[in-house]
């Protein structure tokens, strides 16, 4: 349910959690990604930093510069106007992935435990869109939903304790791409050679909340010859900007 009215949640003394529906869907972080291009667009005075989630987005705040009451009525009324509607148009962001082998070292056994080939799941997986719902959990990691019914599958039960930067992977209802060497449970299908995370560039995250992924499947040589450009610097992903058409509705 989306709220009537945000609810404002304080968490310490730096920050509060404005909260705008109880359920995870489309229309809901479409509402939370509005409000947070509202208070950057209106330069809210205060606001230090703002981190959005499914259905809520955390705001920083300085309290010598702002109090918390004085911030909550500017939120509120920020809320009012947070609709998908004010958004600027959604990136789409092209990912190449190698499926399978040692790169997609869990490919076959989730295969096998949806009954599927591996190729079907692999192609199945390719052919969906995702939505990055938040980035988090480790740096430049994206939360997306997007998976065909299909190949949705439950989490491990016994998270490994390292998964390769780039591991494309799928949990319960969603995707990831591992950003950085971490710890994980989701079965990974393959991986892609693009850089999620890179703390010395101008954005260290590759994707945004907002984002629309698409996956386009490449053999092992690729793999390797986008590795090396990615390493020296000589590639990007194929990024465009797209406006939702007249009168389509986020959900």
């Amino acid at each position: 349910m989306i709220y009537p009215e945000p609810r404002f949640l304080p968490c310490g003394d730096l920050a509060v959690s404005v909260e705008l529906a109880d359920e995870i869907s489309r229309e809901a972080n479409a509402r939370v990604l509005a409000l947070e291009y509202l208070i950057q667009q209106r330069r809210v005075p205060g606001i230090t930093e703002t981190l959005p989630t499914y259905r809520a987005l955390l705001v920083y705040y300085d309290p010598a510069a702002v109090s918390f009451d004085a911030l909550t009525v500017a939120l509120r009324a920020l809320a009012e106007e947070a609709r998908p509607e004010v958004l600027p148009p959604a990136r789409q962001v092209e990912l190449p992935c190698c499926y399978g082998g040692d790169l997609g070292f869990e490919l076959d056994a989730a295969a096998s435990k949806l009954g599927l080939p591996p190729d079907e799941l692999s192609r199945l997986h390719a052919g969906a869109d995702y939505h990055v719902y938040f980035v988090g959990f480790t740096p430049g990691l994206p939360y997306m939903t997007g998976s065909p019914e299909r190949i949705h599958i439950p989490r491990l039960v016994n998270p490994r304790t390292k998964t390769p930067a780039g591991s494309v992977a799928i949990g319960g209802v969603q995707c990831c791409i591992y950003s950085v060497e971490s710890p994980g449970g989701f079965w990974v299908l393959g991986r892609t050679p693009a850089r999620l995370y890179d703390p010395a560039a101008s954005e260290p995250s590759l994707l945004r909340a907002g984002d629309t992924v698409r996956f386009r499947p490449i053999e092992r040589t690729e793999f390797d010859a986008i590795s090396t450009d990615v390493a020296a610097g000589r590639w990007r992903p194929r990024i465009v900007e797209v406006s939702l058409p007249s009168g389509e509705r986020v959900g």
